[in-house]
């Protein structure tokens, strides 16, 4: 529904009053995808003339164009029967608890950056980058946890040879694993190398740079 004359642009195209008639009536047997199509396209029905009707609203309470001022009622009214509608169309969304299955919902922060002019494709990015950290932290816990029990039960086997080990509740994954398991592929990599009294590795670092600092002082000598 549109002003009278003169016409004024509007920001969202209004539906016509059949495309309404038809869409809003949803048969009481029509479940599925087909079900939720016929519901979302509904709401977007409603959301374009809900749009239509704000944009109204604002020329009349603006004085925008004469005699207008009258019809701002009527346009409340409306106004107030489309959030009514979009609500049942929100509840109509959601499946029975009994199927198990979950319906359609948009973030709040998704609906804040589009209201904030922002990209709302960055929830879905930060979401991700916050999932990949957490689990990159979880998986370098899981192998910390398992190089010290394995370095714990060979030691205990060696120092207390008489005395049983209990049977592992949980077996790691092999070491061979298919090329595509990037977390076992990471397990695998991770093997710590053997060390005598833990420092070995470290004294030879250490004489390396002692000798190249010393090969330098007498360079310079």
């Amino acid at each position: 529904m549109s002003l009278h004359p003169p016409h004024l642009p509007s920001p969202a195209q209004t539906p016509d009053n059949q495309a309404m008639n038809g869409v809003g009536q949803l048969p009481g047997s029509m479940s599925g995808e087909e079900g939720r199509k016929k519901i979302r396209d509904e709401v977007e029905t409603r959301l374009g003339q809900l749009s239509q009707d704000l944009y109204e609203l604002e020329i009349c309470a603006g004085a925008v164009v004469k005699g207008q001022e009258d019809r701002i009622p009527e346009y409340m009214k409306r106004i107030n029967e489309q959030f009514v509608k979009l609500n049942e169309l929100s509840r109509q969304m959601q499946p029975p608890p009994e199927s198990g299955q979950t319906g359609d919902s948009v973030p709040k922060q998704v609906v804040e950056n589009v209201d904030g002019y922002r990209n709302p494709h960055t929830y879905t990015k930060n979401a991700l980058s916050r999932a990949t950290g957490e689990n990159q932290y979880a998986l370098g816990r899981i192998l910390g946890l398992e190089s010290f029990r394995r370095q714990l039960h060979d030691a205990i086997g060696a120092e207390l040879p008489s005395v049983p080990l209990p049977p592992r509740r949980h077996q790691p994954l092999p070491a061979s694993a298919p090329a595509g398991d990037d977390a076992t592929r990471s397990m695998a990599t991770q093997e710590e190398p053997p060390q005598a009294n833990g420092d070995t590795n470290g004294h030879d670092g250490l004489d390396h740079v002692q000798v190249k600092v010393e090969g330098n002082v007498n360079g310079e000598a």
